[in-house]
């Protein structure tokens, strides 16, 4: 690992810097193609699993079925993923990327590639120690996810209701 000293910063916060980070990297990588990063990410992960059920897919991307949704509406408008009945479960439905998305989701390839080839040559460790680094970190937070407590407020006080609470019951 390096030497050089921590920014000192939350994981959680680092997480978010990364995040933005890897959207401006991958986005300039993938400018003049006919997907988007967060929408390339989906895709990928359809065309991984296809069929997949929104909720599985939801489940394997850490994201909640509501912003999922907003994801899965704008590909399906764009004809780049189909539903299918769920043979299994009526209620549920299958995600299967189409002829176009395949095209797009390909296309997409290189840049990412390429993307992830300049961070490992700027790394001064290996991309297997980062892999299982963040293979930790990502175990760690589904793990914190599925234990979820009530948020504890400073000092252990709990929340009084403001003056539109008391009004209302009245």
């Amino acid at each position: 690992m390096s030497a050089n000293p921590s920014r000192g910063r939350n994981v959680l916060f680092r997480l978010f810097i990364l995040g933005q980070l890897a959207d401006n990297l991958l986005g300039g990588a993938m400018a003049g193609l006919k997907v988007r990063p967060n929408d390339f990410a989906v895709l990928s992960a359809i065309r991984a699993f296809q069929p997949v059920t929104p909720s599985r897919l939801a489940a394997l991307l850490g994201m909640p079925a509501t912003t999922l949704s907003s994801y899965l509406r704008r590909l399906e408008a764009r004809r780049l993923i189909r539903r299918r009945p769920n043979p299994d479960d009526g209620r549920s439905s299958l995600l299967e990327v189409t002829k176009t998305g395949d095209r797009h989701t390909v296309s997409a390839y290189p840049a990412l590639q390429g993307s992830v080839a300049r961070v490992h040559e700027r790394l001064d460790y290996s991309p297997r120690e980062l892999d299982l680094a963040l293979d930790r970190l990502e175990d760690a937070m589904r793990a914190v996810l599925s234990t979820r407590v009530e948020p504890s407020r400073p000092g252990g006080s709990t929340r009084r209701p403001g003056p539109r609470a008391r009004r209302r019951g009245r």
